[in-house]
Protein backbone atom coordinates (compact mmCIF):
# COMPACT_ATOMS: atom_id res chain seq x y z
CA UNK A 1 0.00 0.00 0.00
CA UNK A 2 1.32 3.52 -0.69
CA UNK A 3 0.79 4.53 3.42
CA UNK A 4 3.62 1.75 4.15
CA UNK A 5 5.74 2.42 1.51
CA UNK A 6 5.70 6.54 3.19
CA UNK A 7 7.57 4.78 6.81
CA UNK A 8 9.53 1.94 5.24
CA UNK A 9 12.71 2.54 3.35
CA UNK A 10 13.97 0.59 0.88
CA UNK A 11 15.70 -2.47 1.50
CA UNK A 12 19.81 -2.10 1.27
CA UNK A 13 21.80 -4.87 -0.53
CA UNK A 14 24.16 -6.56 1.69
CA UNK A 15 27.46 -5.81 1.79
CA UNK A 16 30.76 -7.61 2.38
CA UNK A 17 31.68 -6.74 5.65
CA UNK A 18 34.07 -10.40 6.08
CA UNK A 19 37.18 -9.22 4.29
CA UNK A 20 37.48 -5.76 6.27
CA UNK A 21 37.03 -7.12 9.85
CA UNK A 22 39.52 -9.91 8.74
CA UNK A 23 41.95 -7.40 7.57
CA UNK A 24 41.69 -5.70 10.57
CA UNK A 25 42.14 -8.93 12.54
CA UNK A 26 45.14 -9.73 10.74
CA UNK A 27 46.67 -5.89 11.03
CA UNK A 28 46.27 -6.32 14.99
CA UNK A 29 47.90 -9.57 15.27
CA UNK A 30 50.65 -8.97 12.66
CA UNK A 31 51.34 -6.15 14.60
CA UNK A 32 52.06 -8.44 17.88
CA UNK A 33 54.87 -10.39 15.57
CA UNK A 34 58.01 -8.53 15.67
CA UNK A 35 57.55 -7.55 19.47
CA UNK A 36 58.13 -11.24 20.21
CA UNK A 37 60.00 -11.93 17.30
CA UNK A 38 63.25 -10.11 18.40
CA UNK A 39 63.52 -8.99 21.66
CA UNK A 40 66.47 -9.61 23.79
CA UNK A 41 65.60 -7.29 26.91
CA UNK A 42 65.08 -8.22 29.99
CA UNK A 43 62.81 -6.82 32.70
CA UNK A 44 63.89 -5.88 36.50
CA UNK A 45 62.49 -9.21 37.96
CA UNK A 46 63.73 -11.42 34.94
CA UNK A 47 65.07 -14.68 36.05
CA UNK A 48 63.78 -14.15 40.00
CA UNK A 49 62.01 -17.39 42.03
CA UNK A 50 58.94 -14.87 41.98
CA UNK A 51 58.21 -15.03 38.32
CA UNK A 52 58.07 -18.86 38.66
CA UNK A 53 55.21 -18.49 40.96
CA UNK A 54 51.93 -18.82 39.37
CA UNK A 55 49.29 -17.02 41.24
CA UNK A 56 51.58 -13.99 41.55
CA UNK A 57 53.22 -13.62 38.39
CA UNK A 58 49.70 -13.53 36.44
CA UNK A 59 49.63 -10.10 38.33
CA UNK A 60 53.40 -9.03 37.24
CA UNK A 61 54.14 -10.76 34.42
CA UNK A 62 55.40 -7.49 32.79
CA UNK A 63 58.28 -6.81 35.12
CA UNK A 64 59.45 -10.60 34.62
CA UNK A 65 59.00 -10.50 30.48
CA UNK A 66 58.85 -7.14 29.10
CA UNK A 67 57.28 -7.79 25.74
CA UNK A 68 54.12 -7.23 27.79
CA UNK A 69 54.81 -3.69 27.26
CA UNK A 70 55.12 -3.45 23.79
CA UNK A 71 52.64 -5.61 21.95
CA UNK A 72 49.37 -3.97 21.73
CA UNK A 73 47.67 -7.80 22.48
CA UNK A 74 49.05 -7.56 25.95
CA UNK A 75 49.20 -4.04 26.34
CA UNK A 76 45.44 -3.78 26.54
CA UNK A 77 44.50 -5.24 30.16
CA UNK A 78 47.77 -3.16 31.73
CA UNK A 79 46.10 0.31 29.87
CA UNK A 80 42.74 -1.21 30.78
CA UNK A 81 43.65 -1.65 34.43
CA UNK A 82 45.69 2.12 34.93
CA UNK A 83 42.84 4.17 32.74
CA UNK A 84 39.99 2.51 34.59
CA UNK A 85 41.75 3.08 38.09
CA UNK A 86 42.50 6.60 37.08
CA UNK A 87 38.62 7.13 36.47
CA UNK A 88 37.87 5.47 39.12
CA UNK A 89 39.75 7.46 41.07
CA UNK A 90 39.09 10.65 39.68
CA UNK A 91 35.39 10.23 40.12
CA UNK A 92 35.24 9.72 43.97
Amino acid sequence: TPLSAAFIGPHAEPKNVEVPAALGALVALGSSLPAQASYNWVGPLTGSEICNTKPIVWLIYPLCDPVFLVSPIYLFPITLIVFGSLITVLNL
